[in-house]
């Protein structure tokens, strides 16, 4: 037992001195464990000062040397903690945060499973990007895609594709996960819209301003007021932005 404490501290000593790890007798400790961190985060492009704090770590910890080099991925994509994971000769995973300037991101280039005993799965979410309203028609600019480690339920929208286009139902804050709960598909013409009301017969065709008053789907029958006359009449909504009246 005291063999194995003296060599914890000479293989500290060593790390502290810029030497390879506890490797050389058969263990890791805190400050290995920080090195492999800082030279996965140099290799994604975001290099740490040694002051940034890296743990929690037990100085005086040691784990059987990994023969291999960790396995270092961030738990999600927009997380500022990382799971380091070593296979083996003996396994062992840590769960780490690292403190970049106040929470940026761990963001790696490509999306990886971490691991923790095995991949952890990881799904796709979509959330605004700013506080909208309801009512609100959500566009590219105001909704991001986020991979998320925790399962989304059947009612979640999981791409951009089938976010964009619809209508905010009820007022939503920044990272929440979009549902089909505040979300609707957006009228083809919505209330108090400009649309062009048409008007055809036998050898004639008439256009002219009109708006509408409500709401209203592709083959929809609903009120529209003739902008020139002002006078409200009814009209079925051929596609966005023109109604057919009699």
């Amino acid at each position: 037992m005291k063999h194995r404490i003296l060599l914890g501290f000479l293989g500290m000593f060593l790390s502290m001195e810029g030497h390879a790890s506890y490797a050389a007798e058969g263990f890791w400790g805190a400050e290995d464990i920080r090195g492999a961190v800082r030279s996965y985060m140099a290799s994604a492009g975001k290099p740490i000062d040694a002051k940034v704090a890296i743990g929690p770590l037990d100085d005086r910890m040691h784990v059987p040397a990994c023969g291999t080099t960790p396995d270092i991925a961030p738990r999600s994509a927009y997380s500022t903690s990382l799971v380091v994971h070593c296979s083996g000769p003996q396994a062992w995973t840590f769960n780490i945060r690292v403190d970049v300037d106040g929470n940026i991101p761990l963001v790696p280039t490509q999306t990886t499973k971490a691991m923790t005993n095995g991949p952890i799965q990881q799904w796709r979410i979509v959330v605004p990007r700013v506080s909208l309203p309801s009512g609100t028609i959500l566009n590219a600019s105001m909704v991001e895609e986020r991979v998320s480690d925790v399962p989304p339920g059947g009612a979640t929208l999981k791409s951009l594709e089938e976010a964009i286009g619809l209508r905010i139902t009820s007022a939503v804050s920044p990272g929440i996960a979009l549902t089909t709960r505040n979300v609707a598909r957006a009228p083809t013409i919505m209330k108090g819209e400009t649309i062009t009301l048409s008007a055809e017969g036998d050898g004639f065709s008439i256009e002219t301003p009109g708006r509408a008053e409500e709401d209203g789907y592709e083959g929809d029958i609903l009120a529209v007021r003739n902008i020139k006359s002002g006078i409200v009449i009814t009209g079925r909504v051929a596609h966005a932005g023109l109604v057919l009246v009699r």
